[in-house]
């Protein structure tokens, strides 16, 4: 698994009282390294956006704090008097009243017809459209429970969208099937959605330290099961998180069972926006090395973000625009590879293209709103050649879905069909091996002129693969 990166908390709240906060936000504003990196990776496709309940409006109010009130209000409580489902369930005229669970009273009226347009308001969630609404955030992650995001990615999606739960219950637990899967427009509910009994999703303090405790244990003496390939995901990507209101340990236990292995990493960041809370501040940016950001007003935060990959678009499309295009017929080269190698991968796609050739490069290849699988396996067997990159990585993912593994499938096929003609060229790390039962090469992608790079002298073996391609290339269509 890859170093695990954290960007972006934000806390949506209305008032900043302590001095040493102001202090905080002082410095912390000039801080635009940190606003860059976040941007850069929005528009890399790194980001995944984790939205909270302050993000999530009805009329003027949070949609819980909504909620809150109009159970509130049906025991003769003041409005605003109880900002947790916690205090109310446990206050004595909540009980007086016998209104039954409060798990069951919200699966009934979130999924009644007749309270069907309070969640469906794109006037109280135009901030929430906004930020979806860039096209970076396919996959969305929510800590609500009420419909509102959902109903707000369906008005961009379409019959698209696909809803995922986590319902604290082993049985029922959704979970995707690779990474590849994040680029489909989703959205996982992470504390459950409330259209199930007590125990499904969180609506007290209890309901979400259950939570919390199973998605940190693969596997708890409860018998719940996290999704461990989302989990891993999540690991290897920046999280975004807006609208929260969580303090101290609550929140540190949230942020812990989300991201536990950030802890210690150096490369890991974070924007929060909070209220006073100096200590937690303190804790995101000495443990989980976050950085720190305070806006008051959401409005403005989510201009910042929008106007910030506006410009890192300016900043990174052209030269890649320049670099990269997509090949209308079928291609000189399909590069397969694990997400793990990206970077080095980048520099092999860079190395072909400089000398002409057409490569189909998923990153860059790929059509929207098209099945990408189908794609994939189209583009394999209509490229001149194949190259796999091979490195310790596969070694390391064992176990692990990947789709670089269908595409040695639909090569293996290709290759079956078409002859003896040159097709596949290996690019492997020196001390990869290939025989290794682990890594379940197959023989036919092994028994082909294989091209080994060190770090070292990797830029050389790269172009050493890329003039062989292009004089193998020539020799076709000298023939043909």
């Amino acid at each position: 698994m890859g170093q695990p990166k954290v960007l972006g908390l934000f806390r949506f709240n209305r008032r900043i009282r302590l001095k040493t906060n102001i202090m905080q936000i002082q410095t912390i504003n000039k801080d635009e390294k940190n606003w860059n990196i976040l941007f850069e990776q929005i528009v890399k496709g790194n980001v995944i956006p984790v939205i909270g309940p302050e993000m999530v409006r009805i009329g003027q109010k949070s949609s819980t704090q909504f909620l809150i009130d109009a159970f509130a209000g049906l025991c003769g409580i003041d409005e605003g008097e109880m900002s947790t489902f916690s205090q109310l369930i446990y206050d004595k005229r909540f009980k007086d009243r016998e209104l039954g669970d409060i798990h069951d009273l919200l699966t009934l009226n979130l999924n009644s017809a007749s309270n069907a347009s309070y969640f469906d308001k794109e006037k109280d969630n135009h901030l929430l459209m906004k930020l979806l609404s860039l096209p970076y955030f396919p996959f969305v992650i929510t800590t609500t429970i009420d419909p509102i995001v959902e109903n707000m990615m369906k008005r961009l999606h379409g019959d698209k969208l696909r809803v995922m739960t986590f319902r604290n219950d082993a049985g029922k637990n959704d979970d995707i099937v690779n990474g590849e899967e994040t680029r489909q427009p989703t959205l996982y509910y992470m504390f459950g959605k409330a259209d199930g009994k007590a125990g499904s999703f969180v609506v007290t303090a209890e309901d979400l330290l259950k939570f919390s405790r199973s998605w940190m244990q693969p596997n708890d003496s409860s018998g719940n099961v996290k999704p461990s390939k989302l989990s891993n995901v999540l690991a290897n990507r920046y999280l975004l998180v807006l609208g929260y209101d969580y303090q101290d340990w609550l929140f540190r236990f949230f942020w812990y069972a989300m991201k536990s292995d950030s802890f210690g990493v150096e490369q890991g960041g974070m924007l929060a926006h909070t209220r006073e809370d100096s200590e937690l501040i303190a804790f995101l940016t000495n443990q989980a090395k976050a950085f720190s950001q305070v806006e008051p007003n959401m409005e403005l935060l989510v201009e910042r973000i929008c106007k910030g990959v506006e410009e890192a678009e300016r900043q990174l499309k052209p030269r890649e625009n320049a670099l990269y295009q997509v090949p209308e017929e079928g291609a000189d080269v399909f590069i397969s590879y694990s997400r793990g190698d990206s970077a080095l991968v980048e520099e092999l796609y860079k190395t072909f293209t400089e000398r002409g050739l057409k490569v189909w490069y998923d990153r860059q290849s790929l059509h929207k709103g098209q099945d990408f699988m189908r794609q994939i396996e189209n583009a394999v067997k209509r490229s001149t050649f194949f190259v796999p990159v091979l490195t310790k990585t596969i070694i390391q993912q064992a176990g692990n879905e990947h789709p670089y593994r269908l595409e040695w499938k639909y090569a293996v096929e290709h290759i079956q069909l078409i002859g003896g003609v040159p097709y596949c060229f290996p690019f492997f790390e020196e001390g990869f091996d290939m025989d290794n039962i682990v890594a379940d090469i197959p023989a036919d992608l092994k028994r082909h002129d294989a091209f080994g790079f060190t770090m070292l002298n990797y830029k050389l073996t790269a172009e050493a693969l890329a003039n062989h391609l292009i004089e193998e290339k020539g020799r076709r269509i000298y023939h043909d």
